[in-house]
């Protein structure tokens, strides 16, 4: 497959992925889609709650991507709660407060989209409606959405925001990429010849796709230092992705990921005479500047890998390859079409070897 038709495809395949509504903690139908895709395209898959496992029929690494994206939950009232701290409310009993700059964030970028309610087994759309308002609620520590349109939905309700992918110019795309991109990536990879087995795992915005996958991988094994987790990495601006760069990582807030594979993607990455960018180095050398300006630091970053070491007490672990976007977790998140195509010819040209 050459360049141009490789980007083409991952950039379609990610439009046609994002009309699978897939709100974290509901996404049952984007999992099932994920399943009939694979299976069509002659792959042997297995569905099991919270995940969809394709064995590409050669060995070689554990591909992961997440599968969930933000949302709303209806109340039954007629407002609903972003998700992630809905769902970790309700489904795990964890309380998770929105901090102020949180709420704005989330706030600011979610204002007047528009979103649709979906039937969380068919993934079946109920309504649409619009966010006509975004209010932190203290007392209950929920951030609340209200809507114009949308009629009154039984409690539980999921949402999904109804932004496509959209085409920008020649050389950009954007749309709520996080993580469909990654699906898509892996989806053409696997068509292209990519070995190894993917798994899509639910619930990572909330921190639990790990304990997911650790569940399965645990079952069939003791150890592995193979996986390659597929995700977008968030840049305050698009030049990174205008590079064409790849974003590697020698470790994250939960510690190192294995050597020797971070080591084979970044010499492979030289080899393709593709650029490449520790995320890591590159936080904490903005944080030595932060530090000597006497600015706030932040933190290194919490990656699926990094849980997926910690929760298995480093008896699994691997690398993570990442796409540089900008506007993150928002319905705009952009990226450039030379950064898709050197993360799928980097991680094709890894897989071959």
């Amino acid at each position: 497959m050459d360049d141009f038709t490789l980007t083409a495809r991952i950039i379609a395949k990610t439009a046609e992925y994002l009309d699978f509504p897939s709100v974290v903690g509901h996404e049952t139908p984007f999992l099932d889609y994920l399943e009939r895709d694979f299976s069509a395209a002659g792959f042997a898959v297995t569905r099991r709650r919270n995940l969809t496992i394709v064995e590409t029929g050669t060995a070689g690494p554990i591909h992961c991507a997440h599968v969930d994206r933000h949302g709303v939950i209806m109340d039954g009232q007629g407002h609903g709660n972003f998700a992630a701290f809905a769902v970790k409310t309700e489904k795990y009993g964890q309380m998770a407060a929105p901090s102020q700059s949180l709420f704005d964030k989330i706030a600011s970028r979610y204002r007047g989209e528009e979103m649709f309610a979906y039937d969380r087994q068919t993934g079946g759309r109920l309504a649409y409606g619009d966010v006509e308002d975004v209010i932190l609620d203290t007392d209950n520590e929920r951030v609340r959405f209200h809507f114009r349109g949308l009629p009154l939905l039984p409690e539980g309700t999921p949402v999904a925001f109804a932004r496509t992918v959209q085409r920008e110019g020649e050389n950009l795309v954007s749309g709520q990429l996080d993580n469909p991109l990654s699906a898509a990536l892996l989806r053409v990879a696997a068509e292209a010849g990519l070995t190894g087995k993917i798994v899509f795992a639910a619930e990572e915005e909330i921190g639990r796709s790990a304990g997911h996958i650790l569940q399965w991988a645990g079952e069939r094994m003791s150890s592995f230092s193979e996986f390659l987790v597929i995700d977008t990495s968030p840049f305050a601006d698009g030049a990174e992705a205008a590079r064409g760069t790849v974003v590697l990582r020698r470790k994250d807030a939960n510690g190192a990921f294995d050597e020797a594979m971070v080591a084979q993607l970044s010499n492979g990455a030289e080899e393709l005479g593709i650029p490449v960018l520790f995320k890591d180095a590159f936080i904490e050398a903005a944080n030595e500047k932060a530090r000597a300006a006497g600015e706030p630091e932040q933190g290194l970053g919490i990656t699926e890998l990094g849980r997926l070491v910690t929760l298995s007490q480093g008896q699994f672990t691997g690398a993570t390859l990442q796409i540089p976007t900008w506007n993150y977790h928002s319905n705009r998140e952009t990226t450039a079409h030379g950064a898709v195509l050197n993360a799928a010819r980097l991680l094709l040209s890894i897989s071959n070897r």
